[in-house]
């Protein structure tokens, strides 16, 4: 009787589950039309082809198409990132569309210096929600230019114009971040101490210096790594500069403090798959 009972408790969790995968899938994968192409404008026509092959495009006419120039990417990425970084040619491309909810979703395929929770927090300090991000080049490149083309299309798919101030911080966020991730030796680490501030930062927009630093110290601990002052003045002058632009705090906390719907359905995986051991 109690195998029965094990059986069935088993088959009611199975099936919760299965349609929580099946809600879950429909929410990523939800666009309307096929989404907007941010091709560097620089681009050959091999490199392009390549490129498109990455991003999963077939025919681009299906697309709403815009290009970024060389000139854009010096534009904003000149205070930030060292000119021989930038280049002289606009290669990074970006294919993003619109899906439910708030989420960001990114891809990458050929990026060397940005990782995937690189671009999306950066992306939420921009006020991106609701679309999935498939970065990529021709060959290994760093990325740092493609986070302005995804803004640049994220405008034309939301009708939506980001201030060129708050382009500038989401490009100081991701490069912080990016020289934080080399100094510790783990970029994922340094996504997170950088996200973790962030939060605290939007349940606290005023916060000073030296509630900025112990919140940075406090991150860094529970990360698992204790930093240099050089690289806690590096952190705190880009949450400085964060506070000083038109940024929706509210509606970055909600985003910050989202459920992570991915790792509480592996958590249910791993408590059901408990149950056969």
């Amino acid at each position: 009787m109690k195998a029965m009972k094990h059986r069935k408790s088993i088959a009611v969790i199975l099936a919760f589950a299965l349609a929580f995968t099946m809600s879950m899938s429909s929410v990523a994968f939800a666009a309307e039309g096929d989404g907007y192409l941010s091709l560097g404008a620089d681009l050959s026509d091999s490199e392009r082809n390549t490129v498109m092959d990455l991003l999963g495009v077939d025919d681009p006419d299906n697309y709403t198409v815009l290009y970024v120039t060389n000139a854009d990417e010096h534009k904003y990425l000149d205070s930030y990132v060292d000119s021989n970084q930038i280049g002289d040619r606009a290669l990074s491309s970006v294919l993003i569309k619109e899906q439910s909810g708030s989420d960001i979703d990114v891809e990458i395929h050929n990026i060397g210096y940005c990782t995937e929770s690189m671009y999306r927090n950066a992306l939420q300090t921009a006020g991106v929600e609701g679309a999935e991000v498939v970065v990529a080049g021709p060959f290994e490149i760093s990325g740092t230019a493609a986070l302005v083309g995804t803004i640049k299309a994220y405008e034309k798919m939301s009708g939506e114009t980001v201030d060129d101030e708050v382009i500038e911080g989401a490009v100081d966020e991701l490069t912080t971040t990016g020289e934080v991730g080399e100094e510790i030796g783990d970029k994922e680490a340094a996504g997170d101490i950088v996200s973790d501030v962030k939060e605290q930062l939007a349940e606290n927009p005023d916060m000073s210096d030296q509630e900025i630093e112990e919140a940075i110290k406090q991150a860094a601990q529970e990360a698992g790594y204790d930093l240099s002052q050089s690289t806690i003045e590096k952190i705190k002058d880009m949450v400085k500069n964060l506070q000083g632009l038109d940024i929706d705090w509210g509606g970055l906390k909600d985003k910050l403090q989202g459920i992570d719907a991915g790792g509480w359905f592996q958590r249910l995986v791993n408590w059901v798959k408990g149950f056969f051991e």
